[in-house]
């Protein structure tokens, strides 16, 4: 992960909706469940987030939680799941994932199995539109580096349109 180019928009398997304080938010192109996103720390190479100072640990939370209160307005979740895990890959990185109602969920009520997230790829319209609908929403003045979500941010409900 420390490899990639975090100047980029399109990582391969995720597309860039906000350039954050200290990390990038992606909206991931993998697995089955729609809106699944995942916030990479870009400052240095951190295994865990107590190798943070208490600066970039605060800076690394708002980012997160900018993501996931877009991820609520537009999707529309029943709750949201945040992971910090790293097993696989030992750099600091939040995995942001909606989850929904039976029926469409995929382990309603549980944990969800890593391969939901992992496995098979979404549709690629559609992870491109919204990834469009999710930086307008994190960055509603200008491109995608560094925005704040006003309304949405104070309110994460303000913006609910219903879901897409």
């Amino acid at each position: 992960m420390c490899q990639n180019d975090f100047n980029a928009e399109d990582l391969g398997w995720g597309l860039l909706v906000r350039r954050g304080e200290v990390s990038n938010a992606y909206l991931w192109r993998s697995g089955h469940v729609r809106g699944y996103a995942v916030v990479i720390y870009t400052g240095r190479h951190v295994a865990e987030p107590t190798e943070l100072d208490e600066r970039e640990a605060a800076a690394f939370w708002r980012d997160v939680l900018a993501l996931g209160r877009a991820v609520e307005v537009f999707y529309e979740p029943l709750k949201m799941n945040y992971l910090l895990l790293g097993n696989q890959i030992p750099h600091a990185h939040w995995h942001c994932v909606p989850r929904r109602e039976a029926g469409t969920d995929p382990a309603p009520g549980g944990p969800l199995p890593f391969d939901v997230l992992d496995l098979g790829r979404q549709d690629e319209e559609q992870v491109q539109a919204e990834a469009r609908a999710l930086r307008q929403l994190l960055n509603p003045t200008g491109p995608v580096g560094g925005g704040a979500m006003n309304d949405v941010e104070s309110d994460p409900h303000a913006s609910r349109g219903g879901t897409p």
